[in-house]
């Protein structure tokens, strides 16, 4: 079978149709000649065409899952508390202080009016609160004492790891969580996606593409923590069209949400900087470890003094993998500067412009005119793709985000879906098969609802083509 897409407003082309045979673009303007009674013709009628989304940086497996327990529309602790009772949640995702009319973080009082466990992540996913019963699940003397604050029941960072054995998912969970991550992601236009994943979350994407059934391109990348499981195994930069392992995530500071990122100056009203997870030279060692073996490093920095020392590092070693930074949430000219002229990639995530006059002011004060600054990196010539972390998953609303900058730093609306296209593709090696809409490359295409120039607050997706299939 064969599709076609006439009358096209086509993304980056001055030609009105493309002609897809199989999973692939055919061709691209003056189609009429292959059309036959077996084509199935869409009009786009004038409407924006543009390359699948590509999200740069998901949680897509545990998206899936946390679907049925997600508090992220919340706009109390209040809203929070009554969605745990009416649904007997132990665990809840997403809750943003931000958001709420206290204005404050969830609280182990807070829980402590339920009788039984309760585990409330923050949308950062860098810190979760815990009532009496649920500390009770878990051995202290475990943990970094750094990370956690018992008399408030918050746990950040590394301890979180273990908190969430407290309950365990399975790969039947995370099989189901893919799947249903891949429905949400088609009403949204995304069909290329680069996910964080442990080996469970590995295997059930295995599992799924054996199966035949994986509807979504997913690029993984595994935690530094299990490097070594990764070379012994023989993991490399293979893949087919659908499934890639690509490297593996270097987490080197925390969250601004949860005071956690490093900075090179202090939160606001506190004497707290943020935390650096390694000394320089076990960093340098790891991304070493990580290039010598051909992986591709995914390295997690938000705040200037983790973006420094990352730069520091990769200044150092010499690199046969484009290794990429994601965030870099706080950068000054300088930073910038370094960036551009050791050409390291960027995976950023423009719906975080939706905290700039909140959260931003709340933890950095004056300094929050800092945050993603992606005008002036744009400026620099820095290659940039886009991607959402999940917060919300939605490349819409982020590029609605870029183009309405608070601080008077908005980019075109080309840029942005850029970003979230070629840009996000190149991130991932991918350049050469998606991310434009040209002959030969994979068949992923969306039709906008409106005229992409037309007033963006309207604009929704209408149709969605994935591996030349209509699945929306």
């Amino acid at each position: 079978m064969s599709l076609a897409i006439i009358n096209g407003d086509i993304f980056g082309r001055k030609e009105k149709e493309i002609y897809i045979e199989g999973n692939r673009i055919k061709k691209v303007g003056q189609i009429e000649s292959l059309i036959d009674e077996n084509t199935v013709v869409i009009d786009a009628e004038e409407k924006t065409v543009i390359p699948g989304f590509f999200d740069s940086h998901t949680h897509f497996a545990d998206m899936g899952i946390n679907r049925e327990n997600d508090v992220s529309e919340c706009k109390s602790i209040e809203d929070v508390l009554k969605k745990i009772e009416k649904k007997k949640l132990n665990v809840v995702h997403g809750w943003d202080e931000s958001l709420f009319r206290e204005k404050r973080y969830i609280l182990k009082k807070d829980l402590d009016i339920f009788d039984f466990p309760v585990i409330a992540f923050r949308v950062c996913g860098h810190l979760a609160v815990l009532n009496s019963e649920a500390i009770e699940m878990i051995e202290l003397k475990d943990l970094d004492p750094r990370f956690y604050d018992l008399e408030k029941g918050i746990f950040k960072e590394d301890t979180l790891s273990k908190i969430s054995k407290i309950y365990p998912k399975t790969i039947e969970n995370y099989v189901r969580g893919i799947e249903n991550a891949t429905e949400l992601a088609y009403s949204l236009g995304v069909t290329s996606i680069v996910d964080t994943v442990t080996p469970d979350i590995f295997k059930a994407y295995e599992r799924i593409e054996n199966d035949g059934t994986l509807g979504i391109r997913a690029h993984l990348y595994m935690k530094a923590k299990y490097i070594d499981n990764i070379i012994n195994s023989g993991l490399s930069r293979i893949g087919s069209e659908k499934l890639r392992f690509n490297g593996t995530k270097i987490f080197t500071d925390g969250s601004l949400g949860a005071k956690t990122a490093a900075l090179s100056f202090n939160y606001r009203g506190t004497e707290e900087n943020g935390t650096l997870i390694y000394k320089d030279e076990e960093l340098m060692e790891l991304i070493r470890k990580i290039d010598k073996n051909e992986l591709q490093a995914m390295i997690h920095c938000i705040g200037d003094r983790a973006i420094g020392q990352v730069l520091d590092c990769l200044d150092n070693i010499p690199r046969k993998i484009r290794h990429k930074i994601e965030h870099v949430e706080i950068t000054n000219e300088k930073i910038r500067e370094r960036i551009r002229k050791l050409k390291i990639p960027c995976s950023l995530q423009p719906n975080f412009l939706k905290w700039s006059e909140n959260m931003y002011v709340e933890r950095l004060g004056d300094k929050a005119v800092l945050n993603n600054r992606y005008k002036k990196m744009i400026e620099k010539g820095i290659k940039m793709g886009f991607g959402s972390d999940c917060m919300p998953f939605s490349p819409l609303f982020g590029i609605k985000c870029a183009v309405n900058d608070p601080y008077g730093e908005s980019i075109s609306i080309e840029d942005a879906i850029k970003f979230y296209t070629v840009g996000s593709a190149y991130l991932a090696y991918r350049e050469n098969d998606l991310g434009t809409i040209g002959s030969g490359k994979l068949a992923d295409i969306v039709v906008l609802s409106e005229n992409i120039f037309s007033e963006i607050e309207k604009i929704k997706v209408e149709k969605t083509i994935f591996d030349g299939k209509i699945v929306l």
